[in-house]
């Protein structure tokens, strides 16, 4: 039962602005297995911060695939913020998957689950920075 992490970079010329439309742009540039899963997203990270764009695809021991991490150079634009007042973020998890969402509104979205929920902010398992966290459950 080995979950795997395949890591693509997008070759794309304007991979940081050219709105997420991969296909046939995407190299394979390393497969981490089981707890290699921040490797992975440190290693997409690091790619995108060179090129532009990289992402993870987790496939599960059953067979199920799902994008797990991706980073754009600098962040990438915030899909909770105001069309009109567009901040950038970190891949972030979210209650309906990841999202790009700036720390403006990840802090506000935590607020407000944690008080719903009855957490504080620092306990609320939603609205967290990827890596960060994939970094904090890898450390002892």
């Amino acid at each position: 039962m080995t979950w795997h992490y395949d890591v693509y970079e997008c070759t794309h010329t304007d991979a940081d602005h050219h709105d997420h439309d991969c296909v046939g742009h995407m190299i394979h540039r390393g497969e981490f297995l089981d707890y290699g899963y921040e490797d992975a997203f440190a290693l997409a990270h690091d790619l995108a911060e060179k090129h532009g764009h990289a992402a993870v695809w987790t496939t599960a021991p059953n067979g199920n695939t799902a994008l797990s991490f991706q980073h754009i150079r600098g962040g990438g634009p915030c899909e909770a913020c105001p069309p009109q007042q567009p901040r950038s973020g970190p891949w972030t998890t979210h209650i309906l998957g990841g999202r790009f969402i700036c720390e403006r509104c990840a802090a506000q979205a935590r607020r407000e689950w944690g008080k719903s929920a009855g957490w504080p902010d620092s306990e609320c398992p939603w609205y967290w920075p990827v890596l960060r966290r994939a970094s904090a459950e890898a450390s002892p």
